[in-house]
Order: structure tokens, then sequence, then C-alpha cells
């Protein structure tokens, strides 16, 4: 402990080696208990005594994580205080955060951890072994197959009597149903998705609809009302007279479904149905009846229960396990990929055997052929024999398959999976936004000190698809990588059995909501490292209790407000441990509150679509961790603030606003020069207000951006502005981008020379640029185009007409028709 006396200075060099050596002891005893974690971990579920020490044992090493963030952000907003050494140094002595007394507080709350952890340490005899974490997952990352219809094994049979049944118009009633019936993990979903894109369906149905119900507990109507219209705007005829759901009363919505429905033969989905109870069915039908002759409800579900309250005379459909030689098959599939088999007969019994105890059940046979993928024999031998053995064949030994497949987890990926059941079955996960948020909790860690710590999140939504964990729900057409994934409905139950009391640490509130749930989460707050609004599916702002934020002290995501909500003013010094923060879609905000700029630990940032946000904090440099900007959708936005340039880590800025640099402003107005630092920005960008850009030669402003995929260029050109043909041809060469991208957009331009040798580029839209007069010739080397989009600009749509306009040669060999070209405005 620092003795009394001596200098400021000499007493501050004592308090930081003394700090430093005792964190460094007490990251030692961490280090120490967690190599026995994994195995405490698997010996839990067959020992309350090891449950109930591996929860207090966690509680520890929370706050432990807690006091080593609290040191780490004391001393980075050290760094980033502006002023000279000496005023630092006065200004932090005389704050809350004075060094001194924080150093001695640190060193006794130290000194109390460690024991704690010894303390436990030492009850925690339970012949735990140590393991290496990464050693359960020793298989290279692969890309995950995203299997075509025709690939899927063992249901072709099932998917023709489905359909079947679909086309039989010889029922009495005008809509009649069709259930599907199986146990969790039978393929319930995946056979009705078949049977929903056959092409023999598409042709029958005038109007397909899918609403996913996932929730055992609460069969709400106008939910499903809103859900089902949601559902029939894919439909282009429909969706016109569907706009603004979310703001109609029940009975607007009821009258709307009627209209939609009436007299259209329809496919409605109701997938994963739970709700057992008749006169809640009785309030729905009603509404679903005005479809034609032959229309069809097709219904999935765990439960027969189910079926008999929505309709007696309905056709069921017990869906069966896989036969024994189709489960090989897709056990093979997985186990193998293309490799040979092995010609072993002993290792050929042992294989399957294991696939018997997966029960003819697709989910486990995938999930355990993922993880025996490239085991050597005795790998394989052990599995059976220690880990299958005493595992039925049951409902709930399918659960047990599951939950020894995510025993076999690496350490962070069992993280990031448990995290998962913060969020509703059939929750539609954006997998941007997934990697943000377990960035957030620490879940990812970074590989040989790299930084690239989306590069390894994506690697860990690979690795947890190709294992069946997660399934695939959107893919980027142009790039073929995963935008949104879901995760099965039993694989959903088994986060929440493995989240256990990680629960309390992490809180989604639903717009549903009881005041009993707000009062319980008031209650468990200080502990909250998450708290995020849900509605609908989407991360965004809904009703929230206020009085909340200020217990959240330990929270790292926060997502949060009503729409009309004013974020606090003091959030910034009370969310220290912050890293994500979203308040999107607030239609309250203008300007964000200055303390934001010490949440020096925030990686993501979003504000899309604050449609009232006029300035962003004059100090956003000082957010040095900052990764992720969003504030696409911001229209009030006026201007960018200095200092974006030290933001090195910054991958995503959606938006950037030019303004003239004379505007006057607290902090003054970004120049656009700033970006030619940020050469990790990736994704896309728009640069609005371009017409206030001066021709500066050489500037260079996106070239060396190799990751940027998506651009659009809005100058809102003014008809009296007075820059020259050579001025305009400068601004363009500074905004020339790098060859790698994707997605151009021009708006209001009007100089001839705006595009060159692009050879990755696929989409080009140009809109409102009256100016220009045709395409220019080098158009034709863009080998990669297959969507052109001309709107707004009469002379070009005039020379771009099919066979007759003069610049028809030079598109004559894009993919996309003419209709698809120009658009009238």
């Amino acid at each position: 402990m620092v003795k009394p006396g001596g200098s400021f200075a000499s007493q501050k060099i004592q308090l930081l080696c003394c700090a430093k050596d005792e964190l460094q002891n007490l990251e030692d005893t961490v280090e120490t208990i967690k190599a026995v974690l994994l195995d405490a971990e698997k010996k839990q579920w067959h020992s309350q005594l090891v449950k109930h020490w591996l929860k207090k044992l966690k509680e520890v090493l929370y706050d432990v994580q807690d006091l080593l963030d609290d040191v780490a952000t004391q001393d980075l907003r050290r760094k980033v205080t502006p002023g000279s050494k000496m005023s630092k140094e006065v200004r932090l002595f005389f704050s809350k955060s004075n060094q001194l007394a924080h150093g001695l507080k640190v060193g006794n709350e130290i000194e109390e951890l460690r024991k704690k952890l010894v303390s436990i340490k030492n009850i925690g005899d339970f012949s735990l072994e140590k393991q290496d974490s990464e050693a359960t997952l020793r298989t290279e990352r692969r890309t995950p197959t995203f299997e075509r219809d025709e690939n899927i094994i063992g249901r072709e049979k099932d998917k023709e009597e489905i359909i079947a049944c679909l086309l039989d118009s010889s029922s009495g009633e005008s809509v009649s149903v069709v259930s599907i019936i199986a146990i969790g993990g039978m393929g319930k979903t995946t056979l009705a998705d078949l049977v929903y894109k056959d092409e023999k369906v598409k042709e029958c149905f005038e109007l397909r609809m899918w609403v996913c119900h996932g929730d055992p507990k609460n069969f709400d109507v106008d939910f499903i009302v809103k859900k089902i219209l949601n559902s029939a705007k894919a439909d282009p005829e429909v969706k016109k007279n569907l706009e603004d759901i979310e703001n109609k009363s029940a009975e607007e919505l009821q009258q709307l479904l009627r209209k939609v429905l009436d007299e259209k033969k329809y496919l409605l989905v109701l997938d994963d149905l739970w709700n057992e109870d008749r006169m809640r069915w009785l309030k729905l039908r009603p509404l679903l009846m005005g479809g034609s002759r032959g229309s069809k409800i097709l219904i999935t579900t765990r439960s027969l229960s189910v079926v008999e309250a929505t309709d007696a005379k309905s056709v069921k459909y017990n869906l069966c396990g896989l036969s024994a030689e189709k489960s090989w098959d897709l056990f093979k599939k997985l186990a193998f990929g293309d490799a040979e088999t092995s010609i072993d007969s002993g290792l050929e019994e042992i294989r399957r055997a294991i696939v018997k105890n997966c029960a003819g059940v697709p989910l486990a046979i995938k999930t355990i052929g993922s993880l025996l993928y490239t085991k050597k024999k005795t790998e394989w031998f052990n599995f059976k024999e220690r880990e299958l053995s005493n595992i039925n064949d049951s409902a709930e030994g399918i659960m047990e398959v599951l939950k020894v497949s995510y025993d076999h987890l690496a350490s962070h990926l069992k993280h990031c999976f448990a995290y998962c059941a913060l969020f509703p079955k059939d929750y539609v996960f954006d997998k941007q936004t997934m990697i943000q948020l377990w960035m957030a909790q620490g879940f990812i860690e970074s590989s040989e000190g790299n930084d690239d710590l989306e590069d390894t999140g994506d690697n860990y939504v690979s690795n947890l698809l190709c294992r069946s964990f997660l399934e695939v729900e959107e893919i980027d057409d142009d790039t073929g990588e995963v935008n949104t994934f879901k995760m099965h409905d039993l694989m959903h139950d088994l986060a929440l059995k493995v989240a256990g009391d990680e629960g309390i640490r992490h809180a989604s509130f639903l717009e549903q909501s009881s005041s009993r749930q707000k009062v319980t989460l008031l209650r468990e707050a200080t502990n909250l490292r998450t708290f995020i609004s849900l509605k609908e599916g989407q991360i965004i702002p809904t009703d929230f209790p206020i009085e909340i934020i200020s217990k959240l002290r330990c929270c790292r995501a926060l997502g949060f407000g009503y729409e009309y909500f004013l974020i606090p003013a003091s959030l910034g010094s009370q969310l220290k441990h912050l890293r994500f923060l979203d308040a999107s879609n607030n239609y309250y905000i203008q300007n964000l509150p200055d303390s934001i700029t010490d949440l020096v630990n925030l990686q993501t940032l979003k504000l899309s679509n604050c449609k009232k946000l006029t300035t962003l904090p004059r100090d956003l440099k000082k957010l040095v961790n900052l990764r992720h900007l969003l504030i696409d959708g911001c229209k009030s936005l006026s201007h960018m603030p200095c200092g974006l340039s030290h933001l090195s880590k910054l991958q995503t800025l959606n938006l950037y606003v030019v303004q003239k640099m004379d505007h006057k402003v607290p902090g003054g107005v970004g120049s656009l020069d700033e970006l030619s630092a940020l050469n990790r920005l990736g994704g896309s960008i728009v640069l609005k207000n371009l017409k206030f850009l001066q021709p500066v030669p050489n500037k260079g402003h996106l070239q060396e951006k190799e990751r940027l995929r998506c651009l659009k260029l809005d100058w809102r050109m003014d008809e009296q502005d007075g820059k020259s043909d050579s001025d305009e041809l400068i601004l363009w060469e500074n905004l020339r981008p790098h060859l790698n991208l994707t997605s151009l957009t021009i708006y209001s331009y009007r100089n001839r020379k705006w595009i060159g040798n692009f050879s990755a580029l696929k989409k080009l839209d140009v809109s409102d640029c009256s100016k220009l007069t045709c395409l220019p010739d080098g158009i034709s080397r863009l080998t990669s185009l297959k969507t052109l989009r001309i709107a707004g600009c009469p002379v070009l749509q005039e020379r771009c007409q099919r066979e007759c306009g003069a610049d028809w040669e030079k598109i004559a060999h894009l993919p996309c028709s003419r209709e698809e070209i120009i658009e009238e405005w």
C-alpha cells in the first residue's frame, strides 16, 4: 500500500507500481481458475454442488472484469483529455477521478477480490480437470453450404404428399387446414419451406404468406394479424394498400386483413404454432375465411392438441424420423463432406451406432455429424462410449444429444451461442449487429494480436452455422455472404438452458412486457451487461423504463428509448463500460449530450433514422475505440465535427455531410479531407451535399479504401452553381473510389466524365442528373455490371431507348430489361 508523505509525483509512481503488481497477481489467479471452468461447465448438469460453485465463481469473475475495465477506462480517459500534461494532472486531481483516491480504492478492491477467488477456488475440489479452451475446436473454418431444395435428404415423399393435400380442393370449406406434426428438430419448418417454394404451389395460390409464431405462452390475435399483413406485403400488388401498418388500430388491421384476403386463393403458413386454446383460435379464424375456394392454412406444430384446438377436421400429417439409410446418408454428408468414407468395418459400426442414437431427427444428425467432422477413430469410439452411451432416443434424449454437441464447442463460441437466448424464438438476427453485440461483451477474441474483431466474429458465425447451432436466413446475392440468420426452436431451448443464471446479466425488453417484468428488471439492473428494446424482430427503441438508466453501471450494450425520448445528459459519466449504444429511430433527439464522448470504450454507435438530429458531439474524436458509426437517415444533420481522422479504428461510417468550411458552429466544421486517414472504412457510405466541396487537386479521399463496397455521391446541385467543367472533373477525381467498389449511385451530377473502369461494379444508379446528355464509352468496360437504373435524366433516358436509342448499343449486353433500366419519375 502507498505510504503517507512524499511528493504527489512520487506517490503516484509508487501507487501505479503497486497497483500494476496487484493487478497482475489478480489476473494470474483468474487464468489459473479458468483452466478448469470448461470441465466445471460440463459437470454442473449432474451436480448441484458444482453448479452452485460455478455460479459463485462467475459472479466474482464478473467483478474482476469490471475492475480491470475500470482501471483501463480511467487510463484511457486521461489520455484523451485535451490540454497540457500539467493541466490534466490538476484537473484529474480535483475531479471525482482523483488518481490517488482511485488508486487506493482499486488496491483495496483487488485484495478483496483476490481473497474471494482463492476462497472459492479452495472449496471447489470436485476433481475438475484442466482443459485447453481451444482444444474442442480443431476443425478449420468451413464456409457453410447453403442447401438447394433438391439436396435436402429424405423428405421427397413427404413433400409430395403435403403438396397433394394443399392442391386438393375437394373440401367443403373455402379455407381448410393442413397440419404437420412432429417433435422438435424433425424438420417441420424445412419441409413447409420446401412446399412453400415449390413451383406448383406458387402457380396454384394467388397470395402466399408465412408467419412464424413460436411463443408457447402468448397467442395474441392482433399481433398475429399484423404479422400476416407484413408477410402479405411481399406481394407487390398487396403492398401498395398496406402502408403504415404499425400505427393502425386492431379494428383497422382486421378490416385490412379481410380486404387483403377477400376472394383470393391464398396459402398461409403458421409455423411453430403452440396455441391449445380453441377460444383464441376462434377469434382469429373468422378473419381468415374470406379466401376463395381452395385456400389453405398450413400449420407446423409439436402438439396434436394445437391441431385439435384449430380444427378437428383438418388434415393431420405426422412427420416421422428419417429412415436408417436416409439418416446415414445425411450423417455422411455432414461428417465426411466430400471425403471418402473409411472401409474400416469396426469404424463403420461405431458410426452407425452414433447415427442410431439420433433417432432419425435431422437436427440431431446434422449437429453430431458436424461435430465429428475430421475426427480420428479413437475420438469416434470415445464419443460413442463416454458421451452417447446413456442417452435414450426420446424427445428428451434429443436435447441431450444437442447438449453434448454444445459441450464440444470452444468457450468463446459457447458464450456467443448462449447470448442468442436473449432474443425471442424465431428472431431474425442481423449478422453485423450480433457480431457488434458479441464484441461489446468481450466474447470475441482477437487472433494473434490482430484487431480485426469483426472478421473473427464472422468466423464465429460460420462455425456456429456449420455445426447447425444457427441457420441461414438470408444471403447477399452479390457476395454470397450471410446477411441474417435464425436459431432453430430446439436450439433456442438449449441456449436458454445453458445460459441459466447468466440471464440476470442480459435483458431484453419487449413491447408487451408487463409491469411486473419491469419491476423485476429494475431490481436486477445493477448487474445488467445488456439491456435492449425489442420490437418485431428488430433492435429498435420502444417503451423503455427511463429510471433504469442510472442503474446500468455495468452495462456493455444498450438499446433504448421511447420514440420521443431524450438521452439523459449523465449517460456518459454513468455508463463508462458501454461498448454498444443504439438510439436508432428516435424522433426527438436533436443533439447528443456532450457526456457521450466520455464513453471512451464505445465501439458501436447507432443513430440511424434520427430524423431531427442536427449535430454530432464536437469532441467525437475522443471516442478512439469507435468502430461503427451509423447515421443513415439523419436527414437534418448539418455537418460533421472536426477530428474524425483520430478515429483510426472506424470501419463503418455510412453518411458524411459536407458543409461550407466557413459555416459557424462550436468546434468547427469537419473537412472531407479527414476521410483520407480512415482507410479501414468498409461497407457503404453516402457523401451528401457535395455541392459545397471545393476543387483542390490530388486529394484522393476514397481511392485507398479497399473495403468500401457501396458509394452514393449526392450533389443536390443548385442551378446557379458556378463550378466549371474542369473544377467538376477535379472533384470527381478526388472522389474516385477503389476498384473493389460493387455499387455506385450518382445523384444530381452534371459532368459527362463521371465513370471509370470499375471492373467489380455490379450496380449503377444515375438519378436526377438532368445535364447528362450521354453515357460514357467506358460503361461497356464494366464487365460485372448487372443492374443499371436511370431516373430523372430525360436526355439520357431518351438515348437509352431499346434498339433506337443512340446509347443503346453501350448497354444492350446488360441482363436487366429496359423497364429496369429506365424509371420514369
